[in-house]
């Protein structure tokens, strides 16, 4: 008999192997949107490092300069790798669909229990449109692209020059290209995903999901299995309100730095200059942005761990109370928690530091290249130290992948063990007025 076709004859959820590939597509998935994370605090530490350079308060000229020019070419590196990250995002997440569809055929063919049934992180998978986040992507960049475009031929219509020419054509062309992508991913990958869910829900009818989900919310009350430290949650909220309050105290000092700000016809602010306690003041405020930056690193990071070490305590409780037959049943949150798969805290930082040292690291090479706005003679002595953290950087990326794809392996059989003896409901985001984000739908169409 098949995956899911021993053990308990009770209905419950089941989570199916999904192999080697599907496996690499859901850890990519998940780590590459800790990297746009990260790259949202690059964008935060380009505003606020160019703006200390900007405003002198560094200290020295030229290394206000090496850091205007470095934050300026990074902005350029920040985009690139945001649309890229989002686009590989978005091709992985639509293998990952397509490879827990054809596990799920696999498992179905083989004879998986009808008891068993996909759980609903597999089923939502299934039944959501394929590809739809890469087809998205390509309709929004056809649209820029092709008004660029558009533009672009209008420009050179009235003042032709071979650059104009060959941007308006490559504008033109990516354009085409996106739109024949979005169009594949609404009308032609759907039609084998479907073929797919249609075998599923076969398999496994709309009953037998009833009957899951009827276990689920029928379950017991719970005893508290081990205490919810609120340490993580303490440090990691700290660290938040650190970095707000450090970007709000930037924010203020520039603000009270302009008498008027920039309109039409004017590309900087009108400044204005204080007496020296008000000067000081402001200079306080940049200075608090500077050093709210590492710590509320430090501060996200000592929650990563105590995070990681209270979901090491509550997985040993777990396996302690599932080994024991009479033991009651564990707290719901906890169950919930520990029953989906989840990305490992210090996975997730390293994917995050991994996309703030590609987008620097990057720029200050390349400007020791030559081939920025300036500053070369600075940063070409730091060539070596910018490519190792190139590396470092696509190693924190790897390490996070790999990390990712063996916990939710190794993890696998503690999960099934979950929701055959003690299956939960599963956790759903909510709205601000309480009601569920998340909807999971049935198999059958």
């Amino acid at each position: 008999m098949g995956e899911g076709g021993s053990g308990s004859q009770e209905p419950h959820w089941h989570e199916y192997p999904v192999g080697i590939a599907g496996a690499v597509a859901g850890a990519c998935a998940r780590a590459l949107l800790a990297v746009l994370v990260g790259l949202g605090v690059s964008f935060a530490l380009i505003l606020g490092a160019g703006i200390l350079a900007e405003e002198h308060l560094l200290g020295d000229p030229g290394l206000e300069t090496a850091v205007d020019h470095l934050m300026r070419f990074s902005v350029g590196f920040l985009m690139l790798f945001g649309l890229g990250v989002a686009f590989v995002w978005a091709v992985v997440s639509c293998l990952r669909e397509v490879a827990v569809s054809r596990a799920l055929v696999k498992a179905a063919e083989q004879g998986a229990s009808r008891s068993a049934v996909p759980s609903p992180d597999q089923v939502a998978s299934v039944i959501e449109p394929p590809a739809s986040r890469l087809g998205f992507l390509g309709w929004g960049n056809a649209a820029l692209a092709g008004l660029l475009g558009v533009v672009g031929f209008f420009v050179v219509l009235v003042d032709s020059s071979p650059e104009g020419w060959v941007i308006t054509l490559s504008a033109l062309g990516y354009a085409l290209v996106m739109s024949l992508l979005g169009y594949a991913c609404q009308r032609w990958l759907p039609r084998p995903h479907a073929r797919r869910r249609e075998r599923i829900a076969s398999h496994w009818s709309a009953a037998d999901e009833a009957r899951a989900w009827k276990r689920a919310k029928s379950s017991g009350g719970a005893d508290p299995l081990a205490s919810r430290s609120s340490k993580a949650a303490g440090f990691i909220y700290a660290a938040g309100l650190v970095g707000v309050l450090g970007f709000v105290a930037m924010l203020a000092s520039m603000v009270m730095r302009c008498a008027s700000f920039p309109g039409r016809g004017t590309s900087e602010c009108d400044e204005v200059y204080y007496g020296s306690f008000i000067e000081r003041v402001l200079s306080w405020g940049f200075w608090i942005f500077a050093v709210a930056v590492p710590l509320t690193a430090l501060l996200a990071l000592i929650g990563a761990l105590l995070y990681w070490a209270q979901q090491r305590g509550e997985r040993s409780d777990l396996l302690t109370s599932l080994a024991d037959a009479r033991s009651r049943r564990p707290d719901k949150d906890v169950l919930a928690f520990h029953s989906e798969q989840r990305m490992h805290p210090l996975a997730r930082v390293g994917a995050m530091l991994s996309g703030v040292g590609l987008v620097f690291g990057c720029s200050a090479y390349m400007l020791g290249q030559g081939m920025g706005l300036g500053s070369q003679e600075v940063f070409a002595a730091y060539r070596t130290e910018s490519l190792a953290a190139i590396l470092v950087s696509v190693g924190l990326f790897v390490a996070a992948v790999v990390g990712t794809g063996v916990t939710a392996a190794r993890g696998r059989e503690l999960r099934n063990a979950l929701m055959r003896r003690w299956p939960t409901i599963p956790e759903q985001q909510r709205d601000s007025q309480g009601k569920p984000k998340r909807r999971y739908h049935r198999l059958a169409p």
